[in-house]
């Protein structure tokens, strides 16, 4: 099982979560979390979907990933 979450720092509580399988690549959900303007993502080095980045980048977001060697 995996949880997908977003935080909210100023009020310490999650705003939303998807769950999925833990065989379910990260990029396949990516479309369930919501891209809020302002928001910080964090990516496992698995993570390789560019344009879900592409598309927090345009919506004034931020993402921090481990890269992965052949990146």
């Amino acid at each position: 099982m995996k949880v997908h979450f977003l935080y909210d720092l100023e009020i310490s509580v999650p705003t939303f979560f998807h769950i999925s399988k833990a065989s379910v690549h990260d990029s396949k959900t990516m479309c369930e979390v919501p891209c809020e303007s302002g928001s910080y993502y964090v990516f496992d080095q698995g993570y390789n979907a560019f344009a879900e980045l592409f598309k927090i980048r345009k919506k004034n977001s931020f993402f921090s990933m481990r890269a992965k060697k052949n990146l």
